[in-house]
C-alpha cells in the first residue's frame, strides 16, 4: 500500500521538501477585509508586510476550506497513493484539522488525518519525517507510530516583537486579559497540548531569543537534533541567531526561513521562533 503525505501551509512545510517528497498542500488564506489571498504566490511577501504595517484594521485569517484538502486528496490518488495521511496543525488552534476530516469523507481513497498538535515547522515536520517513512516503503501504522515519538520529542518556542497581533488573533486567551502589564515585556510562547501559552516574560528580544534557545537545548540536549528557526521579516536577527544556535546545539539538519502570511498575520513581524526534536537510531 503506497502512502502519500498531504499537509496545511500553516505547517510552514519549505517548497523544496514539498516538491522532493512529494508532499501535498492546502493553503489557508489571509483576508484583508473583501480581499482574500492564498497563503502562497499571490502576493509577495514584502507587498503584504508593507500592507500588514500600515492597515487601520489588521488582517484576519481563515483554515483551508475543505475543497482544499479534497483536491490534494485526488492529486495525491492520481500520483498512486493508495491511502492518505493528512499530517494538520494543532487542531485546539484552527479549524484545519476538521476541514481535512471533512474532506476525507469524498476522498477516492482512505485518509488517516493526523493532529500534530503543534503549529508551523513543529508541525510541518512531522509532515515531514511522515513522507520520508512513506518513501522509505513504510505503513500507514508505521508512520503513525513514529509520528507520535517526533510529537512527544518535539519542543517549540517563539516570541513576538509586537503583542498587537498575536493578541488580536485571539489565539493566545491568557494574554488578552495582560495587555497592558506586557507592552514593555517580550513572552515566550509555546505548544501545550495543542495550545499556545505564555511560559516565560523578559524584557528584550534578545533575553526571548536566549531563553528560547535554552528551552530548548534542555529538551534535547546534545543529542542529534533536526531544528527549524523561523522568522517573520527579521532575516538578519534570525541569521545572527542561527550562529548562537549551531554553536549550543548538535544540529543535523537546519531549515531556516520566513514563516509567509498567514502566521506574519497571526503574531506580526519580528517574530522569531525556534524548534526541533531529536533524531533517534
Amino acid at each position: 500500500m503506497r502512502v502519500r503525505v498531504v499537509t496545511d501551509s500553516s505547517a510552514s512545510v519549505p517548497d523544496e521538501y514539498l516538491t522532493r517528497l512529494g508532499i501535498g498542500e492546502a493553503l489557508a488564506t489571509v483576508n484583508f477585509g473583501s480581499e482574500s489571498y492564498f497563503a502562497k504566490a499571490e502576493v509577495p511577501l514584502e507587498t503584504f508586510y508593507h500592507r500588514l504595517e500600515t492597515a487601520d484594521k489588521l488582517p484576519t485569517t481563515s483554515q483551508p476550506a475543505p475543497e482544499q484538502f479534497a483536491r490534494a486528496y485526488k492529486r495525491a490518488a492520481a500520483a498512486g497513493a493508495d491511502e492518505i495521511l493528512a499530517v494538520c496543525v494543532s487542531s485546539q488552534l484552527s479549524g484545519t484539522f476538521n476541514s481535512a476530516v471533512i474532506a476525507a469523507q469524498a476522498s477516492p481513497v482512505p485518509v488517516q488525518v493526523w493532529d500534530s498538535q503543534h503549529i508551523s515547522m513543529a508541525a510541518g515536520y512531522q509532515a515531514i519525517t511522515a513522507a520520508e517513512l512513506a518513501r522509505d516503503g513504510c505503513d500507514r501504522q508505521s508512520i503513525l507510530e513514529a509520528l507520535a515519538g517526533i510529537r512527544a520529542r518535539l519542543y517549540m518556542a517563539f516570541t513576538p516583537a509586537n503583542l498587537r497581533y498575536i493578541v488580536a488573533s485571539g489565539r493566545v486567551p491568557r494574554l488578552r486579559g495582560a495587555v497592558g502589564d506586557l507592552l514593555n515585556i517580550k513572552p515566550i510562547l509555546t505548544t501545550v497540548d495543542g495550545l499556545l501559552e505564555p511560559v516565560a516574560y523578559v524584557r528584550t528580544q534578545r533575553r526571548a531569543m536566549d531563553q528560547i534557545l535554552e528551552l530548548l537545548a534542555a529538551t534535547i540536549g546534545d543529542r542529534p537534533a533536526r531544528i527549524a528557526l523561523g522568522h517573520c521579516r527579521a532575516p538578519d536577527e534570525a541569521a545572527r541567531f542561527w550562529e548562537i544556535v549551531r554553536a549550543r546545539l548538535n544540529v543535523v539538519e537546519v531549515v531556516q526561513f520566513d514563516l509567509g502570511i498567514v502566521l506574519a498575520a497571526v503574531a506580526g513581524p519580528g517574530l522569531i521562533g525556534l524548534g526541533g526534536y531529536t533524531v533517534e537510531e
